[in-house]
């Protein structure tokens, strides 16, 4: 597999690159042509976005308890009346990573809900759906 690096390529070439929404396709110098052209330019990374964020909140929500562990800690070696800066920073290292987490959460719930009523309503043979672009265009009953 040959790989493209554009800086060997002229200037008029270089931009010749060209992206179809319609079809999803990206048209590179040369003629070469791929229907799923932003996974390939992007390594696949837009489809693993969740599954990135989980697991960087899981690791905050961890780093968050051990903060505030030690801030709790450093507050009873505080003197009276002083606020730890270690149980602050904790409190919003939790706070933001399980925030995080919960609407990462939601959000995968929300889609599998939405996948599951399509499905049901595709396999009941109630609707079918003519789309474009994610997008439905029209809707009829059977």
């Amino acid at each position: 597999m040959d790989v493209l690096d554009p800086s060997t390529l002229p200037s008029s070439e270089a931009a010749a690159v060209t992206y179809d929404h319609k079809t999803q396709t990206v048209t590179l110098p040369g003629g070469i042509v791929s229907v799923a052209g932003v996974t390939i330019v992007t390594g696949g990374t837009e489809l693993t976005w969740g599954s990135c964020m989980m697991a960087l909140g899981f690791w905050g929500t961890l780093i968050g308890v051990s903060v505030v562990g030690l801030g709790l800690w450093d507050q009873s070696n505080q003197p009276q009346g002083m606020t730890s800066h270690l149980l602050v920073l904790g409190c919003m290292i939790l706070a933001i990573s399980v925030g995080m987490v919960g609407s990462i959460a939601m959000l995968y719930l929300l889609r599998k809900r939405r996948r599951e009523v399509t499905r049901e309503e595709r396999e009941d043979g109630k609707v079918v759906l003519v789309e474009e672009n994610r997008r439905v265009i029209k809707r009829v009953t059977v």
